[in-house]
């Protein structure tokens, strides 16, 4: 080996002895990609079960040669998400390169930007304006989802579920968060429809370069995202110019981008300071005495056109997997799909309407989502990253600042440490009587603590208003092509499921 290859095999693997130096284990690492390569072989929902079965609760992993702290233990997720939520404040990064409309997005953004953003989209959530949304969302079942339904169940032919959600949840969407009119069922070549499927698409080739290559080589390779940047591009646009529109006609209507909107600077008004120190004693002050600041104007048109795009991505993509998921359970557990059935039969009124308050009291509709929700949860992993050097409970371990933690949701759900039996779908574990038995910090499919997903009201409202029309009037069976388990597309931090082929019948 010449002395050139010596050193450039010294600077790519300097990094690999970072563990041992920790006293953390973890699977060997190999040159340039790091773990990467295991993705070739086995998907990532089930490469991160096997990790936590082989090496336990703490471990370590490698994207390239960056470092990766794996925890997965309960109380150690406590600290992190809860109690000491504030020092984890530096921003994350999924790749080597960011996208100015993802690095602007909630899910994002840290320190004051959280708090900013944080506190102009939550007003979109309060209580009030969801029961308005409700008949919204209703209009979009009965109209459209049923009707489609319907018509599948009369020719006797199966149904792509998760094309069939996602029209729904597209049509819920766009009305309720931008006003927007949509019939994604037919009209093809509306901005948001025509960039809604594609904008998910994911070559695992641009997933490891994304994660393997230096920003510079990314930057002249135009690569910038996890998502399809035609599509953001588009869909952005989209976004941007319902707000202008709304703007130049004076539209106070109720929708999320309208709410949002009331916390937009002016021309002439500066963005608030993100860069203050952020130790937790700071923000604790001043988490103390901003309590009015909603009241402010604090994001940028930017920033607000990067909140509808997180909106858009999760209340389609990720509820209409929920959505599929839920039904292809049902439709091999019978027994449970009748179970919910009769509970559905006995809450809805003669019109088999049901209001927004009764939707919230289905114990065994709660159970049945939630149990979806671990076995099939959006997020494969959460990322977090310290401010500052931060102890890792009692372990010994002190994780150096900027050093990324994850926390393995997906294989979390499935360990039969935390879950006996937890590769089956047993609603009843979520049911009041059994939940004694959960284990704290160990269900997370919207996160948990202050930076629990701020849509989640909203989400399950959706899912549970959805499953109620269509369970009274269609069962659902397995069909000769539903594939099992259902194919999910690969992505580094979340689950989305491919074609999903279920049989439907309409109900007496």
């Amino acid at each position: 080996m010449s002395m050139r290859s010596k050193f450039t095999y010294l600077h790519l693997t300097k990094n690999f002895s970072y563990f041992k130096k920790l006293g953390i284990k973890g699977p060997k690492p190999v040159i340039i990609f790091g773990n990467l390569l295991d993705l070739l072989f086995v998907s990532k929902p089930d490469l991160e079960v096997k990790r936590l079965k082989q090496f336990g609760t703490i471990y370590g992993i490698f994207e390239g040669n960056k470092p990766l702290i794996q925890v997965a233990e309960p109380e150690l997720i406590k600290q992190i998400l809860v109690t000491d939520f504030r020092l984890f404040n530096t921003k994350v990064r999924i790749t080597n390169i960011g996208h100015p409309v993802i690095e602007r997005m909630l899910v994002s953004v840290r320190g004051d930007a959280w708090r900013r953003t944080r506190t102009a989209v939550s007003p979109a959530f309060a209580i009030g304006r969801m029961r308005r949304q409700y008949a919204q969302i209703r209009h979009c079942v009965g109209a459209q989802l049923v009707n489609q339904l319907q018509t599948c169940a009369n020719n006797c032919a199966p149904v792509d579920v998760k094309r069939m959600y996602g029209c729904f949840t597209l049509s819920a969407m766009t009305w309720c968060a931008f006003g927007a009119r949509t019939d994604p069922y037919r009209d093809f070549g509306h901005p948001f429809v025509a960039n809604a499927w594609p904008v998910f698409k994911l070559p695992l080739w641009k997933l490891l370069a994304l994660q393997v290559l230096p920003r510079f080589v990314l930057r002249v390779l135009r690569l910038n995202s996890l998502f399809n940047e035609k599509c953001i591009a588009n869909i952005t646009q989209t976004i941007l110019k319902i707000m202008r529109a709304k703007e130049s006609a004076g539209d106070k209507s109720d929708d999320f981008i309208n709410v949002v909107m009331n916390s937009k600077l002016g021309p002439n008004e500066e963005l608030p300071d993100d860069n203050n120190p952020d130790d937790e004693e700071n923000l604790v002050m001043r988490s103390k005495t901003d309590d009015n600041i909603g009241t402010k104007k604090s994001l940028t048109e930017e920033e607000i056109v990067a909140q509808g795009f997180i909106f858009f991505t999760a209340a389609f993509d990720q509820m209409a997997n929920l959505l599929s998921f839920i039904t292809y359970e049902l439709a091999l557990k019978p027994e449970a799909q009748d179970r919910l059935y009769e509970e559905i039969a006995a809450a809805v009124d003669a019109d088999g309407e049901i209001g927004y308050n009764e939707l919230s009291r289905l114990p065994y509709m709660d159970a049945v989502v939630n149990e979806t929700l671990r076995l099939h949860a959006a997020p494969v992993k959460l990322r977090r990253t310290p401010g500052r050097d931060f102890p890792l409970g009692d372990t010994g371990i002190v994780v150096p600042r900027g050093q990324p933690l994850e926390i393995p949701i997906y294989a979390i759900h499935h360990s039969d440490k935390f879950y006996p039996n937890a590769d089956q779908f047993i609603p009843d574990r979520f049911l009041p009587e059994n939940r004694h038995n959960l284990k704290p910090y160990t269900f997370m499919p919207f996160s948990t603590g202050p930076r629990v997903c701020v849509g989640k009201p909203f989400a399950l409202m959706e899912a549970k208003l959805a499953l109620v029309h269509v369970l009274r009037r269609f069962r659902f069976a397995a069909h000769k092509d539903t594939k099992v388990p259902p194919i999910v597309k690969t992505h580094p931090m979340m689950k989305s499921l491919e074609s999903l082929y279920i049989s439907v019948e309409a109900r007496d």
